[in-house]
């Protein structure tokens, strides 16, 4: 099977292309063949620099790196203790252990779920980490209640399209920073009001902020404490925020990751199939090569206006 793999850190040309035997799996484990996976920011990330001195270094990238986080596919393959999945099972999930692969094994008790095989499985290779990072954001941290008010920076990118998302089937009135260029796309999702950035200083015409998601860090990041009500929330995808600020202001704000656990995800695919929740597919990419480069470079230069997918099947 074909792999495509890291050699060190740096430039999209670390990737290389290998073939491997399909692995063989335990007595608790799935075989997946791979149908889509998705470009994060973590994966260009732990490319370019892997992962922050904080974490351990025995939980850092070893040579050679298999990159990629969420997917979608077929089982293939069952182990003698496995009774949750059946082979022919369409499933979509994040593993740690990389997807840039035609096969993968997975742990039946991982991150990972069934889907109705009716489903396209394309977009649902882009669902599982956007999603459940979005979700913990707004749902499991966030706890947004109806009518609370929720600004989302970045709501035509992944997890800011899911966060959006996610306030308007819990009731809130949910704000969003974007370009023009997105603004029916953002209408589609629910977005109560758009504030065009590149023209409008959001932080001198909105206030009163229960929550703030932030995809963009920076000077947007600190500006947001000025929306915010006291004893509002704000969770970033983008950096890790100030905690002097916090305080001056009275509020919590915290860096969030996605929530690994089966039950979300659950919540998720009934929301998918209910259809509360879309995938806004920005580009499909061939699992070659040239294509997971090429992806590579597009994810950098952006702009990220839904999902760029990778298609084992293109």
């Amino acid at each position: 099977m074909k792999k495509i793999l890291m050699r060190e850190y740096g430039s999209e040309d670390v990737l290389f292309e290998a073939n491997e035997n399909i692995p063989s799996i335990t007595a608790s484990q799935i075989l997946i063949k791979m149908v889509a996976a998705s470009i994060n920011n973590i994966d260009t990330v732990i490319r370019k620099q892997g992962l922050p001195a904080s974490v351990p270094a025995e939980l850092q990238p070893k040579f050679p790196h298999l990159l990629g986080q969420d997917f979608s596919g077929i089982v293939t393959q069952i182990g003698e203790n496995v009774t949750e999945f059946q082979v022919g099972d369409h499933v979509i999930g994040i593993t740690f252990t990389g997807t840039y692969s035609e096969y993968i094994a997975v742990d039946e008790a991982s991150y990972v779920a069934k889907v109705p095989n009716d489903l396209d499985l394309i977009p649902l290779g882009g669902l599982g980490v956007v999603s459940s990072t979005a979700w913990r954001s707004v749902i499991g941290h966030g706890q947004v209640k109806p009518n609370q008010r929720v600004l989302i920076h970045g709501g035509a990118g992944g997890v800011g399209s899911m966060a959006i998302q996610h306030a308007k089937n819990a009731g809130a009135y949910v704000i969003t920073t974007a370009t023009e260029s997105n603004k029916e796309f953002l209408k589609e999702l629910g977005a109560d009001e758009i504030i065009d950035y590149t023209t409008v200083n959001f932080e001198e015409v909105i206030h009163d902020i229960d929550l703030v998601i932030d995809t963009v860090g920076g000077i947007t990041q600190d500006k947001s404490y000025r929306v915010m009500k006291s004893s509002g929330k704000m969770f970033s995808t983008a950096q890790v925020p100030d905690q002097k600020k916090a305080v001056e202001y009275g509020v919590e704000a915290q860096y969030i990751s996605s929530d690994i656990r089966t039950e979300t995800l659950h919540s998720i695919i009934n929301l998918y199939t209910e259809k509360k929740l879309i995938v806004r597919v920005n580009k499909i990419y061939p699992f070659t090569l040239d294509g997971i480069k090429t992806s590579h470079k597009d994810f950098e230069n952006g702009p990220n206006n839904g999902k760029r997918i990778i298609s084992f099947n293109k």
